[in-house]
């Protein structure tokens, strides 16, 4: 087979395959002897059926294509092999000449190929990331949690009722002024601030006193059952009791009763020592992500859409075969989260583009340090995804017939240039509470769908 190419207009080529005679009468044959065992004739014995016989009853034009369709497919990702070609979007063959048997054949096709890209620069990366120690005030927030906790409960005297307390109520409730099932409720003990209700409510009962009876209207929300929103919700609320959280002092009996601690000074190592542990477990990924980012920063030209559209409909198949191994329905999906069709879909394009452009300046980053993929790289990565019984050089032939060796090139290389980037990114460690504060304040997003994995 003799390949050759042919720059055309951005990202276009025009390749040429010609393949020998000897290969063409093998196709051929081998679409005759197809053809003869998928035809009943009688008289003769499936796959028996001499060639001019089938030709009466399929056609020679119906084998020819065949064997046509079949010699093409099967050297199209040889030849994008040959000449370490990525393509982005499906090849134009556009007419075919017929085969000649005893002749070689010659085919073109219009390919985009994946674009080369360059980075701006591979010098000074640095990213910011929080420290990989925890802090003290990391370490208080933890303890505040397990005060909470183990907080008591005692009668607020002297006061009304106030943010976070909670309150012993009963109450009648009503919406467009009718009774509801179970809208009598009688000494309930309810935790002001904790979304049980809307801020309507909670706001209605603060600075309340204990005796006192309180009545509460507001516009049933989106949040609420669905057969009630929208219309006016009123409740006749009675104060009977407020109690105030009692939280207890980090001191050794807390120590002991939290976790059979001798002192505080143990329970607050322990403390350290476990974030430490989880940190460090995320540390290196929140590195990679950075550096990542970074350099994807520094990619020099536009990425092709149709890419962006590739990948996010691989994305998109991933998270729908996710939902599936775990027994969830889309329309379940959409309601536990939250999260709109429309922001889903946004998400998944906007991960899409930022995997893609991240793989991308990986690749750029290779090419600006000359980073080559050797036979040992090869033989190490084939090796590590042979099916039992396979061969390092059998599941490269498979490849290269399937034309998916660039693709495993270009992983290799990405996986390369991370490895040089993780070593030379300068890193930078900020306590979490001065990253809170440099951060510009925002409006609340809307709710995000989960990131899907990437690989380098």
């Amino acid at each position: 087979m003799k390949t050759s190419v042919e720059k055309l207009e951005g990202s276009s080529v025009r390749l040429t395959v010609t393949v020998e005679a000897a290969d063409v009468d093998s196709a051929i044959t081998e679409a005759y002897a197809t053809a003869a065992k998928k035809v009943r004739i009688p008289g003769f014995r499936p796959g028996r059926a001499p060639r001019p016989i089938i030709d009466t009853h399929v056609g020679r034009d119906y084998v020819l294509t065949e064997a046509l369709e079949k010699l093409v497919s099967d050297t199209y990702p040889l030849a994008m092999d040959e000449l370490d070609l990525r393509a982005i979007e499906r090849p134009d063959f556009g007419e075919l000449d017929n085969l000649v048997e005893g002749e070689e054949y010659t085919w073109h096709a219009e390919v985009v190929i994946k674009p080369t890209f360059e980075i701006s620069s591979s010098d000074n990366l640095e990213v910011t990331v929080e420290s990989a120690k925890a802090t003290d005030a990391e370490i208080d927030a933890q303890l505040d949690y397990l005060r909470d906790r183990f907080a008591s409960l005692e009668p607020a005297e002297g006061r009304g009722v106030a943010e976070g307390d909670f309150t012993l109520i009963s109450f009648v409730g009503t919406v467009d002024g009718e009774p509801y099932e179970g809208n009598v409720v009688d000494k309930y003990l309810y935790e002001l601030g904790k979304g049980q209700m809307p801020p309507e409510f909670d706001a209605a009962l603060i600075g309340h006193m204990p005796g006192d009876q309180v009545m509460v209207e507001f516009e049933v929300p989106d949040s609420g059952a669905s057969e009630f929103v929208g219309k006016k919700a009123g409740f006749d609320v009675t104060v009977h009791e407020i109690k105030a959280k009692s939280l207890p002092a980090v001191d050794d009996d807390f120590a002991s009763n939290v976790g059979g601690f001798e002192t505080a000074d143990e329970l607050k190592a322990d403390i350290r020592t476990r974030l430490d542990e989880n940190k460090a477990v995320g540390y290196t990924r929140m590195i990679e992500r950075e550096a990542r980012g970074v350099l994807a920063g520094r990619l020099v030209g536009d990425v092709p859409d149709v890419m962006i559209e590739a990948r996010t409909e691989s994305l998109t198949e991933d998270f729908f075969e996710s939902l599936k191994g775990r027994g969830i329905g889309m329309n379940e999906y959409l309601e536990a989260t939250g999260v709109a069709l429309e922001q889903l879909q946004e998400d998944i394009g906007r991960e899409a583009r930022l995997q893609v452009r991240e793989e991308l300046a990986l690749e750029a980053l290779a090419k600006s340090l000359a980073m080559e993929v050797t036979e040992d790289d090869f033989t190490q990565e084939l090796s590590r995804n042979l099916d039992e019984g396979e061969t390092p050089e059998q599941l490269r032939e498979q490849l290269r017939c399937n034309g998916a060796l660039p693709l495993l090139r270009e992983q290799i290389l990405r996986r390369k240039a991370l490895v040089w980037l993780m070593d030379n990114v300068k890193v930078n460690e900020q306590d979490p509470a001065a990253a809170a504060e440099a951060k510009p304040e925002k409006k609340p997003a809307k709710k995000k769908a989960p990131k899907a994995d990437k690989e380098a």
